[in-house]
């Protein structure tokens, strides 16, 4: 005898039991509803801890982010940084964040708010995350992972920028550093390797520099024909240098450039010399290396 066939009131409750059932296993797998972040989550190297907005948003004008920049957010948590850093600044942002329920959370955010184009979001470690093409690194992690970071930081290309909530490098001091609603944050730009010496030639001025350097600080003394030249205000912040060297006539000539690689170049305010250059050679016993 076949079976017989669901009518009536019960179909209609089965189709509706069903549909219910549907739509539950749907929101289930729903990012921002499966297991929601909570504030101190543990992870495997810290706990995390949401950074208020009005930080954010200074932490972000600190480092000049524009349209152009890719923002990279080391430990994103519930990602606010990058999506705040593609909603109100136009960036395109990265979070990198190793709690499933995050990286979730965080994806369905970006699709709420427009920006899931320019916002994404990967589970992974921070150690591992490929940098190449990051102009700005965000971070909100504890001291000891500072200070794993902090070499993979200093290796970026000179003028990254990287902007820390709270924590900082130890030995390496900040560029900058301000404060919001009781708030610290702290912003560094990598800077350009110039140890060394260097020949430079500025129109017919010929002098050469002896650079020591320690992260961004530099200490430059310079030598034209055999004898000591006065340095003022040497300063450099990412690939830009400047310093003020006397010229023959002793009058104090300012010179603003950019390293590249092996080589500098820049601009003076002379008439007669508009322009600078300045290669990097071998050192003499005792100079600066």
């Amino acid at each position: 005898m076949p079976a017989r066939r669901p009518g009536g009131a019960f179909a209609h409750w089965l189709l509706a039991a069903c549909v219910l059932l549907a739509a539950g296993a749907a929101r289930s797998q729903t990012p921002a509803a499966a297991d929601p972040p909570r504030i101190g989550q543990p992870s495997r190297d810290s706990v995390w801890v949401p950074t208020p907005e009005r930080v954010i948003r200074r932490m972000l004008q600190m480092a000049d982010v524009t349209e152009a920049d890719l923002v990279v957010d080391l430990g994103s948590g519930d990602g606010r940084i990058p999506i705040y850093a593609a909603r109100h600044f136009g960036a395109r942002a990265v979070g990198v964040e190793l709690e499933e329920n995050l990286v979730r959370y965080s994806i369905a955010r970006a699709q709420a708010e427009g920006v899931a184009e320019r916002a994404r979001f990967v589970r992974g470690d921070l150690f591992d995350y490929d940098l190449a093409g990051a102009t700005v690194i965000a971070l909100y992690i504890g001291p000891s992972v500072m200070r794993r970071l902090k070499p993979r930081l200093l290796a970026l290309a000179p003028g990254t920028r990287v902007v820390s909530h709270f924590f900082d490098f130890g030995d390496w001091a900040p560029d900058e550093t301000i404060r919001v609603e009781d708030r610290t944050a702290h912003l560094w730009v990598v800077p350009a390797d110039v140890r060394g010496c260097w020949r430079v030639e500025a129109g017919a001025d010929r002098f050469s520099l002896a650079i020591e350097q320690v992260y961004q600080k530099i200490d430059v003394r310079a030598e034209r024909d055999g004898r000591r030249v006065p340095v003022l205000g040497a300063r450099l912040r990412g690939a830009e240098i400047e310093f003020t060297v006397f010229d023959p006539q002793a009058d104090p000539r300012s010179h603003r450039g950019r390293v590249e690689g092996e080589r500098m170049r820049g601009t003076t305010e002379a008439a007669d010399a508009p322009t600078w250059f300045a290669v990097r050679t071998p050192c003499a016993d005792g100079a600066a290396r």
